[in-house]
């Protein structure tokens, strides 16, 4: 190789080095801030092959909508109750010059809207009660009007951060482990006095209802002895009469059969009768002599 080729050799070289330290590429995806011995220079929001001089440097940003989840935020109410609030906001990077002057990264800008966003949360939720933010208030929809507020006034203190505040949200709104163990044994007892009334009044409706069963008993009973007895005595006194008639036929054989009864049911094994010997009761014995 020739001194001639050498050199060019070695601009090419310088060149190409050159343009590769001076170019740069910006995603659609993101936004970039040139510094210069960490001063700024220029923003480039535009997509695309840019170039800056090989001694400067580029810082870049995300143009997306971003979203932050906070660490679980320790709220007092209104009236002197403490929650554990868990929240996250969804956010956007507007001014990339604004940042790097605030914070240097996004990180940094983050952090710091975070804490804005965590005071805003203890200063509006501090304004009510812990009924009104878990139920939503009369109209229920509270804890909406609660979010809208917490963002506009976190948006009026980021502003100068060069972010822009989409959405704030509240995930959920808890009491602490001790509060909640509390409050859980409060539940507790509620439900078990709640139990006991119940039961008592089920034991209650139970002894009237076998109370007024019983009685119906009784009573279905007391009907059907009764009516057991009337028709026990009609047909005692229908075979009664039935029994006149026929025996007002033959008066004579109606006495014969009784004393056949009175035997059968007086002379049994073994039995010993002692009577005169003119009674009554062999009547019939001595006229078949």
């Amino acid at each position: 190789m020739t001194p001639k080729q050498m050199l060019l050799a070695i601009v090419a070289i310088a060149l190409i080095g050159l343009v590769g330290s001076s170019a740069f590429i910006v995603d659609q995806r993101e936004q970039a801030l040139v510094l210069q011995f960490g001063n700024p220079v220029k923003v480039v929001k535009e997509a695309g092959l840019h170039f800056k001089l090989p001694w400067q440097s580029v810082s870049r940003f995300d143009r997306r909508l971003l979203e932050s989840d906070a660490p679980v935020n320790e709220v007092i109410t209104k009236d002197k109750k403490t929650i554990l609030v868990d929240n996250y906001t969804r956010w956007k990077i507007i001014d990339p010059l604004k940042v790097y002057q605030v914070a240097r990264d996004q990180r940094g800008v983050m952090a710091r809207m975070d804490d804005v966003v965590r005071g805003k949360v203890r200063e509006v939720l501090g304004q009510h009660t812990l009924h009104e933010i878990v139920s939503g208030g009369e109209n229920a929809n509270l804890r909406a009007e609660l979010m809208l507020k917490i963002r506009d006034r976190a948006e009026q203190d980021v502003a100068a951060f060069g972010i822009h505040i989409e959405d704030v949200r509240i995930k959920r709104a808890d009491l602490p482990p001790e509060n909640s163990d509390a409050v859980y044994q409060r539940m507790k007892a509620e439900r078990q006095r709640i139990a006991k009334e119940y039961r008592s009044e089920g034991e209650e409706a139970a002894k009237e209802i076998r109370a007024q069963a019983e009685k119906e008993r009784k009573i279905i009973l007391a009907n059907a002895y009764r009516d057991a007895q009337i028709i026990r005595g009609q047909a005692d006194a229908e075979a009664t009469a039935i029994y006149a008639s026929a025996h007002k036929l033959d008066p004579e054989f109606y006495a014969f059969l009784r004393s056949l009864n009175a035997y059968r049911a007086s002379l049994v094994d073994q039995t010993r009768l002692i009577i005169t010997p003119g009674s009554e009761f062999f009547h019939f014995f001595e006229r078949s002599k």
